[in-house]
């Protein structure tokens, strides 16, 4: 399925968004990951990691959101049009 210019409009400002959140989040985990106490670092980086999971998640949900928005205004279009051409057949047998 080809992609709409709005479908790849809203990508670009989601992965923006995503990458914008996530060096936020990131900054005190990052200072753990080298810590001298193993267990802090291995715990910094399940929390890493899973901060990276949900971010794609959404990252994800947010691309299907938009397609499925797409595909809604196509679906919106093709029902007018055939409701044009019924029309165009009625007044013109």
């Amino acid at each position: 399925m080809p992609t709409s210019p709005f479908v790849a409009a809203l990508l670009l400002a989601g992965t923006l968004a995503f990458s914008s959140c996530q060096s936020d989040t990131e900054a005190p985990v990052a200072a753990d990951l080298n810590s001298a106490n193993p267990a802090v670092a291995e715990q910094a980086r399940k929390v890493q990691e899973l901060s990276t999971q949900i971010a794609r998640q959404k990252a994800v949900i947010e691309t299907e959101q938009a397609k499925l928005t797409a595909l809604e205004q196509q679906l919106q279009g093709s029902q007018q049009n055939l409701d044009g051409i019924k029309n165009e057949v009625k007044a013109n047998p």
